[in-house]
């Protein structure tokens, strides 16, 4: 949820409508193209919810007599839209620099983004859902309601070469695996343990391959910190609830401890 200030008076702005029905649970919602009104929430196509603050007719060159080329437009507290098949309404305030107008301003609005320090909750959702090993393609198609496929990649692509988001993905990775029992020192040993008693030689060969890998023996001019992420493939739900289970166990015996 975000919000703006127009004239002193605040304007929300909701991420999803579960969200916004947690807030405005007697409200009705409808798609913003289904003939909104003034003071109606509607649904954009990014999946946030907003308000409409004004819609009003408007001009074209192209009208005729019987015919328009737009319905009109609207305005949020976001932005304006026009009211045709080809417009699409979101609810990201670093594209719209000027809410009365209908450009985006996309070179301001990807140098905010990648200026940004503070991750937004569908950026943490994104990490969220790569963390659990789903494609980040279809992570995006998700949260950020993107049907086109090339979009979603170059989103996604975008959003991964982020280091906020990065720095999120690998602390929830890091925090499930250490909650598993996993680290670099688990990792080392159970390769190296494969590599001196394995009986096939291509194990062996696989696991001294992948332990060269994270020493920085096989790629000897490349400087980089692996980290668990480098090795990182997705945790299975069953990893998951695992982990859940054994925090919430470590919790009751630290509470037990204490009252003792």
């Amino acid at each position: 949820m975000n919000y703006k200030e127009i004239k002193g008076i605040k304007h929300f702005v909701y991420d999803s409508l579960d969200e916004f029905k947690k807030y405005k649970k007697d409200l009705i919602t409808k798609k913003w193209k289904d003939n909104p009104h003034e003071g109606d929430w509607v649904i954009a196509d990014d999946g946030g919810v907003v308000q409409i603050l004004k819609r009003s007719d408007i001009s074209h060159p192209s009208d005729r007599k019987n015919w328009k080329a737009h319905k009109g437009y609207v305005r949020t507290v976001v932005g304006t839209f026009l009211l045709n098949d080809k417009t699409e309404m979101d609810t990201d305030f670093d594209m719209h620099p000027n809410r009365y107008t209908f450009s985006k301003n996309l070179r301001q609005s990807n140098g905010n983004f990648k200026k940004r320090k503070n991750i937004t909750k569908k950026e943490k959702l994104f990490a969220t859902e790569v963390i659990v090993g789903k494609d980040a393609v279809s992570a995006v198609q998700n949260i950020y309601k993107e049907n086109d496929f090339n979009k979603a990649k170059r989103k996604a692509v975008l959003l991964l070469k982020q280091e906020r988001i990065m720095n999120e993905v690998e602390k929830g990775v890091n925090d499930i695996a250490k909650s598993l029992g996993i680290d670099h020192e688990y990792v080392l040993r159970r390769l190296k343990a494969l590599a001196d008693t394995g009986e096939e030689e291509n194990v062996v060969l696989q696991s001294l391959k992948e332990l060269g890998k994270i020493i920085g023996t096989s790629t000897p001019m490349i400087k980089k910190d692996v980290g668990i992420v480098g090795m990182f493939q997705g945790f299975s739900p069953k990893q998951l609830e695992q982990a859940e289970r054994k925090e919430i166990t470590e919790g009751t015996q630290s509470d037990a401890s204490k009252s003792q």
